[in-house]
């Protein structure tokens, strides 16, 4: 389906129902935070309701955007019905997402919703709701809402452009990975001529971190190991956070700092979230294809942005990983 065909199926989407929730991955980050605020707000201007379900904090993002409903934790997504004042029945919206199991809390939305949709940009798409639409050639999910909403002509509010900014900005690494296109950098120049504050959120989300962030970074720099091929590897264990008097949570942005060393053209940050369970964090330059790497774990993402969480021990994953970085190396990256 194309661009054009899409932007019209989403505003008869976005035009039938009075109440939807919304969801993207778990663990959000800025295009997934952004990509639902943004979607949030156009249908609040719709005279709609609309409710965000998040699994996992996502206060960084949710702090500095224009504030929109979300399901309460104590809240069970079978209840969701509740939350709204004019009914219980809802459409469900999964964006930067497209598998149910990965949204996390809102999993069950799929099955209880009168319809459902999902909007993703993820090579590792999968169609599992009744109308689907994936560009993985962009690079961001906020970058395709904002041309669907330009096709459709959804009006974009200064909100609504912080949102949609945040999220491109994010997951082009501040327009500055090979996935920022021409495209990109015009819906930037627009947003911005709509009130966005670029310079903020550039400084904060790429330039700002919290002092226990920093000192997490410190240990991952004190036990990162770089082998040969510039694959740079470092793992921390729970000892190594309650050490520092932290957890896991706490160093979420560590592996975009490790990939800031020059000899590095992949980066591998292991976190030990519990004994025997491990959240692996890729970031790569252009000879890796790390969302490859992470689907052989179970998990996915970009070519130069993956993860993966998996439960063997610590020693085992690093091992695995190597062997798998070493062998798409030999192979090719694009191969």
């Amino acid at each position: 389906m194309s661009r054009e065909e899409f932007a019209k199926q989403l505003i008869r989407f976005m035009s039938r129902y009075d109440r939807f929730l919304l969801s993207g991955h778990i663990r959000p980050d800025g295009d997934s935070v952004g990509v639902c605020t943004a979607m949030a707000l156009a249908l609040q201007n719709m005279g709609k309701e609309a409710c965000i379900v998040f699994d996992g904090d996502a206060s960084r993002y949710t702090q500095i955007l224009h504030q929109v409903p979300a399901l309460p934790e104590e809240l069970s997504v079978k209840d969701a019905g509740k939350f709204f004042t004019t009914g219980t029945s809802y459409a469900f919206i999964m964006m930067d997402c497209s598998e149910p199991e990965r949204t996390g809390r809102a999993a069950d939305a799929i099955m209880t919703a009168e319809a459902s949709m999902t909007i993703d940009h993820h090579i590792t798409s999968k169609e599992t709701a009744d109308f689907n639409y994936t560009e993985a050639q962009t690079g961001s999910t906020c970058e395709i809402l904002y041309a669907l909403f330009q096709l459709a002509q959804v009006p974009i509010t200064q909100e609504m452009a912080t949102a949609l900014f945040m999220g491109a900005a994010f997951d082009t690494g501040g327009f500055r990975h090979s996935n920022t296109s021409a495209d990109t950098y015009a819906m930037a120049a627009d947003l911005k001529a709509k009130g966005v504050d670029s310079t903020f959120l550039l400084n904060y989300l790429f330039h700002t971190r919290k002092f226990i962030e920093a000192r997490a970074m410190s240990m991952a720099l004190k036990n990162a190991k770089l082998y040969e091929g510039g694959i740079l590897i470092s793992c921390m264990t729970q000892r190594d956070f309650f050490m520092m008097g932290m957890n896991a949570k706490d160093a979420d942005g560590v592996v975009g700092s490790l990939m800031e060393i020059e000899e590095a053209q992949v980066a591998c940050y292991l976190r030990e979230i519990e004994e025997g369970l491990i959240r692996v964090n890729m970031r790569s330059r252009e000879t890796v294809n790390v969302a490859r790497i992470a689907q052989l774990f179970g998990g996915g993402g970009h070519v130069q942005a993956a993860g993966c969480t998996v439960e063997e021990p610590m020693l085992l994953v690093k091992e695995r990983l190597l062997e798998a970085i070493r062998r798409q190396l030999a192979e090719g990256a694009n191969a």
